[in-house]
């Protein structure tokens, strides 16, 4: 592995960043709620990985193992999520999901008023945007495949699901996630472009279950 960092390992880094800073908003938003969540939330850093010291990625990588690096901190920050979501739920109820739908809404439209002035006019445009703030594995992982795409519509599925294993490993469910990420690309698309507009399925082809992505006009 290169000891080098490149425009790829800070893409990567950031969109750890924008993952750590939705579970803060979310935090925050909970207290905001009157919940107590402050037992839950240092007990799951302290058994899964705390947040990321706000430094430069500089400061903070094992050139050695950059690769290793930046995998193990998705590996923490998606478990540890996870958790908190899921303990939370278990202790407050489904308060705790109609508030994290809200966050995760919240900071799709956030970032989707990052990119909106960037001249985002069809739908290949808005998925490359998208891609910049959502957190999908390593680059290596390639675990979405554009299957359809012209400057109406863009479809890309994606067979094997990254963040199940997260989930399952802290009792949670991964329907959970899916129900708040496809708010956060709701809200992105939707504020990036209001032209266009954002659909999730899950279907079944011959055993396999594929996760299919529309983002169309």
């Amino acid at each position: 592995m290169s000891r080098f960092l490149g425009p790829i390992h800070h893409w990567l880094f950031n969109k750890i960043r924008v993952f750590e800073e939705t579970e803060e908003v979310l935090i925050k938003d909970l207290k905001e709620k009157g919940l107590d969540v402050d037992e839950v939330v240092n007990t799951m850093r302290n058994a899964h990985g705390d947040l990321i010291p706000k430094v430069e990625l500089e400061e903070l990588i094992d050139t050695n193992n950059i690769h290793g690096w930046l995998q193990e901190k998705i590996r923490i920050v998606e478990t540890r999520q996870a958790a908190i979501i899921s303990k939370l739920m278990d202790k407050h109820g489904n308060m705790v999901l109609d508030v994290a739908k809200d966050v995760y809404c919240k900071m799709g439209r956030k970032y989707g008023e990052e990119v909106k002035g960037e001249n985002i006019k069809d739908a290949p445009a808005l998925y490359k945007a998208l891609n910049n703030y959502i957190l999908e594995g390593m680059p290596c992982d390639n675990v979405n495949s554009v299957v359809e795409k012209d400057d109406d519509h863009i479809v890309w599925n994606a067979v094997d699901c990254l963040h199940k294993n997260y989930w399952e490993a802290v009792d949670g469910d991964v329907q959970v996630y899916y129900t708040l990420r496809t708010g956060f690309i709701n809200n992105f698309i939707e504020t990036a472009n209001g032209e266009f507009s954002y659909t999730f399925g899950i279907e079944k082809n011959n055993g396999l279950i594929i996760m299919k992505n529309v983002i169309s006009k």
